[in-house]
């Protein structure tokens, strides 16, 4: 009887329950949702008793659908949303609702971090850049600001780590993905720097245990057993963040393999030997799941979301017809240029204050070209991205995925201003992460002998090649998208 891995992967709106067979098929998976609270001056937070309470939901589902696949789950991997915050007691109570990814109460504190410290001191640390999200910073703003549940805290957890501690009882693990993607693991010594922890004022016991996503945190206990469904004592994978799952999901876990996430957000993403650190900051680093390697990242803020955001005030009635206006122009937008920044920009220049821009309009400039310069400008940005790569490494090939790797037409814009190979994978984009958990749950259990056993059950399905004209072709859209943020920045940071 071949094995069959439960995967659990807390995303940002909800939960999805997936059954993945030996060869990293989806069996079957289904979704819940719960809300994500929002209080003032910048907080985003979630409740963990949702997170297992949509676990309970998921399985219920599940075992109402393929009961026969459910009594069959073998190992358990979990994922989840990073640069958490959830402080937890002793008794292994919530103190608090998690500050997840979105919360940004924490910039007064991370500006006082870089003023006294300056941004180097924790980018040649931890691979990262200071930013009020990290759960370093949460976490000093917890002391600061909530110091009667600050002093109660026992252990500060990630949301896969709560998850973890609901069905093993083990309240004191993480792993090297999570805690290096929070800015609180030394890259060089792959554990906390208590150096570090004592400069910012934290005390460092209050972080849990770091381990890698592919041991086991414990096996699953008779109470939470009972509440999913399933037997006791079925072995739990310590797990991951989403970022590393997704790599492993997308079929990237040798040095040098490489691939993009076109998302709303999108990234592109690759496996080094060793951290890439960039004296500019442009790129961060999450640990891979085996802690092993260094995923080294360059992360785009609105990508698809800047399509959505052009769809609906364009009053563009589907993606498809979207395109299709979009195809009726000749590559450049006829001189009309994107810049992609509605909600600030990550990689490669990190600025909360950068707005978007259309730059280069005329009177001959019709709809289709802004829904052109739209992909284009996208495009543009994440050649950026990459070229930053191509520092360290020769990356002719991508793989491909999400839901922006439905367009031809994008797929093809992106090829040809990036000149990469772009290729498509075979499973379903959306379920990556939850492939990257069973990936780590089955090395945990020793059904792969690592990772990149596990990846190889995850293919390629066709590319996109670049024109072999390309180079000209978006040669003076890609000089004339890489002046205006240095043009403009200035004028970004005087908005009220």
């Amino acid at each position: 009887m071949h094995s069959v891995f439960l995967a659990f992967d807390i995303n940002t709106s909800g939960l999805r329950a997936s059954l993945i067979d030996e060869n990293l098929n989806v069996l079957r998976n289904v979704s819940t949702t719960y809300p994500t609270h929002f209080p003032a001056d910048g907080g985003a937070e979630q409740d963990a008793a949702d997170w297992w309470m949509s676990a309970v939901r998921a399985m219920l589902m599940l075992r109402e659908l393929v009961p026969e696949y459910v009594k069959r789950v073998d190992a358990i991997g979990v994922s989840g949303h990073m640069l958490g915050c959830l402080p937890m007691d002793k008794d292994g109570q919530a103190l608090m609702p998690a500050m997840i990814h979105a919360d940004t109460r924490a910039l007064p504190y991370s500006n006082q971090l870089r003023e006294q410290f300056g941004r180097d001191y924790f980018y040649n640390l931890t691979g990262n850049v200071l930013s009020p999200r990290a759960t370093l910073c949460k976490a000093v703003w917890l002391k600061n600001e909530r110091p009667e549940i600050y002093e109660r805290t026992y252990k500060i957890l990630q949301a896969k780590d709560y998850l973890v501690y609901r069905m093993t009882e083990n309240l004191d693990c993480t792993d090297m993905s999570d805690a290096s993607h929070a800015m609180l693991m030394d890259l060089s010594r792959k554990d906390y720097n208590r150096e570090m922890f004592e400069n910012v004022g934290l005390d460092v016991s209050k972080f849990p245990q770091i381990r890698t996503g592919c041991e086991l945190a414990g096996t699953l206990c008779e109470q939470a057993a009972g509440a999913l469904g399933l037997r006791s004592g079925i072995p739990v994978a310590v797990g991951g963040g989403d970022g590393a799952c997704a790599n492993v999901g997308a079929g990237v876990a040798n040095n040098g393999d490489f691939y993009m996430n076109l998302g709303s957000t999108a990234w592109i993403a690759g496996q080094m030997a060793e951290p890439f650190i960039d004296p500019q900051h442009r790129v961060f680093h999450i640990y891979s799941l085996d802690g092993k390697s260094c995923n080294i990242f360059g992360t785009m803020q609105c990508a698809g979301r800047s399509v959505s955001w052009a769809q609906e005030l364009f009053d563009v009635p589907t993606p498809r017809a979207f395109d299709s206006s979009a195809a009726t122009v000749a590559p450049g937008s006829g001189g009309m240029v994107f810049l992609p920044y509605l909600d600030g920009e990550r990689s490669p220049v990190f600025d909360a204050q950068a707005q978007g821009v259309f730059f280069g309009m005329n009177s001959t400039i019709r709809r289709e070209h802004f829904l052109r310069a739209v992909l284009e400008g996208v495009g543009c940005g994440l050649s950026q991205i990459l070229d930053i790569m191509r520092e360290r490494e020769d990356i002719r090939d991508l793989r491909i995925i999400g839901g922006g790797a439905k367009s031809k037409l994008w797929k093809q814009i992106i090829a040809d201003i990036c000149n990469v190979n772009l290729h498509d994978i075979s499973t379903f984009s959306d379920s990556a992460t939850s492939l990257g958990a069973a990936a780590a749950a089955g090395v945990a259990v020793g059904l792969y002998s690592d990772l990149s056993e596990a990846a190889k059950n995850i293919t390629l399905s066709g590319a996109t090649i670049p024109d072999e004209d390309a180079e000209q072709l978006y040669a003076l859209t890609k000089k004339r998208y890489a002046m205006l943020y240095p043009s403009l920045a200035e004028a970004f940071h005087t908005r009220q």
